[in-house]
């Protein structure tokens, strides 16, 4: 085992000096840098405990305080996750409501605080007699209570920042990467929790789900770095170099070449218009391959195939609805002359690139 915590003694000081990298990088947004190495140095902390527990050394002075010291990290590790990813896509910092995020550490503490606040030989005692949790009030439920804490977070973070306007095609890559990487570390600390409990797993194994949090937090550092290389242009496999186009055998000067002959073909021949259109369809009307259509609308705009298509789309619909001074025709049937399927997908991708309604849209115009 000694080898073990000596690893993790390693992971433990990596976090420090990444957390300070973060504390120091002037590339990117400094609040972001910031959030993401309190992030980081927590965890750091977590390791470092989990060390002092595995050696026995936590039932010790001095280390008996950092007992259940970790505790109310659990909870607060996605609220930080959520206030970087708001940082990066809004470029919003504290605000008012986010004195939410620390209630359930600080009731986590409130719950403990009868085991933290004992004299150092009473937890001394206590940590001997395994009676910390006859005075913490921490009932066995508890644990799942936080587990879904710390999955909302992560998907309250994804579903919230995924349909902003600014988020592209390698933005968005970006996003489900990072989040994932937090969601990864959140399933692989649930399914410990899950398997201790129900005896499918020696609780004295707990140190390989830590292996895994770690490769899972080194992930998300790993996005953290790259994050403004991301929101600064460069395309999402150069940043991302396990995030490639395979064999696609498309040259940069042929990428530029395909890229204008499908910005021709989009204008003149307005394939857009097919209710059917698919990226097969475009690959065939440019002599690709599938995924080599992909790359290009991926590289040089930004964005996915049906949102390339739909900008095209939502483009020939303002102008019909500015033409439909007599309103001879419905909003639906514009829709559908414009390659919309239906009224829902229609209004959806309209709000997408207008941040307005249809109806709205027209009011604005006349009334301008």
């Amino acid at each position: 085992m000694n080898w073990i915590i000596l690893l993790f003694l390693f992971f433990a000081f990596l976090g420090v000096v990444l957390s300070l990298l973060f504390f120091l990088k002037h590339k990117g947004n400094r609040f972001s840098n910031t959030v993401l190495g309190v992030y980081t140095l927590l965890f750091a902390f977590e390791l470092l405990n989990n060390c002092l527990r595995w050696s026995g050394d936590i039932q010790k002075i001095p280390f008996v305080h950092l007992n259940l010291a970790h505790f109310p990290l659990w909870t607060a590790y996605g609220a930080l996750v959520f206030i970087y990813v708001r940082n990066i896509i809004d470029q919003s910092r504290f605000k008012r409501y986010d004195m939410l995020f620390l209630l359930p550490p600080m009731i986590t503490i409130g719950m403990l605080w009868p085991f933290y606040r004992l004299s150092t030989q009473d937890k001394l005692m206590a940590v001997e007699e395994g009676k910390i949790f006859e005075i913490a009030i921490f009932p066995g439920y508890t644990i799942w209570i936080v587990i879904a804490i710390m999955f909302f977070y992560g998907f309250l973070t994804y579903l919230t920042f995924w349909k902003k306007k600014r988020i592209g095609f390698r933005e968005n890559v970006w996003l489900k990467w990072f989040v994932g990487s937090y969601l990864g570390f959140v399933f692989a600390f649930a399914l410990y929790i899950f398997l201790v409990r129900f005896q499918l797993m020696d609780p004295s194994y707990d140190y390989l789900v830590d292996l895994a949090i770690t490769a899972f937090i080194a992930m998300l550092a790993f996005f953290g770095f790259v994050q403004p290389d991301v929101f600064e242009g460069k395309s999402i496999h150069e940043v991302l170099p396990f995030i490639k186009y395979r064999k696609t055998g498309l040259s940069p000067a042929l990428s530029l070449e395909m890229k204008e002959k499908l910005l021709q073909t989009m204008q003149s021949e307005k394939p857009y218009l097919n209710h059917e259109l698919r990226l097969d369809d475009v690959a065939k009307t440019l002599n690709l391959s599938r995924n080599q259509t992909s790359q290009i609308i991926n590289e040089h705009f930004n964005l996915s195939f049906f949102d390339f298509v739909n900008q095209y789309r939502i483009k020939e619909a303002k102008n019909l609805l500015l033409q439909n001074t007599e309103r001879n025709r419905t909003i639906d049937h514009i829709a559908y002359d414009v390659g919309f399927n239906n009224r829902a997908s229609f209004y959806k991708a309209f709000r997408k690139f207008t941040n307005n309604t249809p109806t709205n849209y027209i009011k604005h115009m006349e009334a301008s």
